[in-house]
């Protein structure tokens, strides 16, 4: 696997899209206020991480994240049984310490658990794969959940964005959506993921975001004749986001660049659009998970991450990529901290 040594050299980030996993995602080191020096501590408390997992089939699909805003940070297991309808989710708020999110997914280990709780994500892209193990104990809300998936990334090509902000300031994605094996447990029912059946979606981070932080994403997966098709469409607050984003359908491991889009919603129905014509989306927001908290100057959020099915078309290479009525998950992000 071709690989990219870092993200900063004497303190500037390089900004642009790359296909190619990044050795050490070393934001920390920027310079991010070119008027004064920040120390190393402030910078560290302003950088936000996560990496999360999306994946599963017709059946299933879930969400396993572990997030650090560095005021506050939590866990999540998240399953949906499209089948059933039915909706599992375990969200544990952590003190920002309990996680340490590495600077790679070449070789790496990102990991919680406590008596509650157990998410392990095995970064091995070096070996072309990502193991997640994830574990919720039963409780008066939820059953036992237990899981265990891999994401094979042989013949698949990375999205790799690093979208500018500001001066000097902004924030770095690795996105990828490839075949998966494993399986998930709920109680007593064991469920087989197959991999020409389901599709593991990886989803890293890292950004020194506004203060005010905003962001629209959807993802979906499907697969027909023509092989796994994956999409990820993103509006964020990058200075330019016809030349930075992290916009792209992948068919069959290879990726199609995808022009700026914007998200406009009325009530559960969110369209999604671009101005050329390329992406023309419906998304009806079925299954709703909304987060507000308000801690006053410490910080806010007023959050949506709904479940639902998007329809529509996505043109590529003179190719028309229809959705219809694909299960996906999205969100309306804003945070205050």
């Amino acid at each position: 696997m071709q690989t990219k040594a870092q993200l900063v050299t004497n303190r500037q980030i390089e900004f642009g899209t790359f296909h190619q996993a990044i050795e050490t995602v070393n934001l920390i080191d920027a310079k991010t206020n070119p008027n004064f020096p920040t120390p190393r501590w402030w910078r560290n408390l302003r950088l936000k991480e996560f990496q999360a997992v999306q994946g599963g089939n017709e059946r299933f699909f879930y969400n396993i994240a572990l997030f650090n805003a560095k005021l506050s940070a939590f866990a999540q297991v998240r399953v949906f049984d499209i089948l059933r309808e039915k909706h599992y989710v375990y969200e544990q708020q952590l003190i920002p310490t309990q996680l340490n999110i590495p600077d790679n997914v070449l070789n790496s280990i990102n990991s919680f658990s406590n008596k509650k709780i157990d998410i392990r994500i095995e970064n091995k892209l070096r070996e072309n794969r990502i193991t997640v193990k994830f574990k919720v104990l039963k409780n008066k809300e939820i059953p036992a959940i237990e899981g265990q998936v891999h994401g094979n990334f042989t013949n698949s090509e990375h999205l790799v964005a690093s979208v500018p902000f500001g001066e000097n300031h902004g924030m770095y994605a690795h996105k990828n959506i490839v075949p998966m094996h494993g399986f998930l447990r709920i109680n007593e029912d064991h469920h087989e993921f197959k991999k020409k059946q389901s599709f593991f979606i990886l989803d890293d981070h890292k950004g020194y975001y506004p203060y005010r932080l905003k962001w629209d994403w959807i993802t979906a997966a499907f697969i027909d004749e023509r092989g796994l098709i994956g999409l990820n469409l993103t509006k964020n607050q990058s200075i330019d986001g016809e030349k930075y984003n992290e916009n792209a359908l992948w068919l069959g491991g290879k990726i199609h660049r995808l022009p700026a889009i914007t998200f406009d919603r009325n009530g559960d129905i969110w369209t999604i659009k671009d101005k050329q014509g390329r992406v023309n989306l419906t998304f009806h927001a079925l299954y709703p998970k909304a987060v507000k908290i308000n801690l006053g100057p410490l910080g806010a959020s007023d959050c949506e991450g709904p479940f639902g099915r998007i329809s529509g078309d996505v043109f590529i290479d003179n190719q028309k990529i229809t959705f219809d009525n694909i299960f996906a998950f999205a969100e309306r992000m804003y945070i205050r901290c």
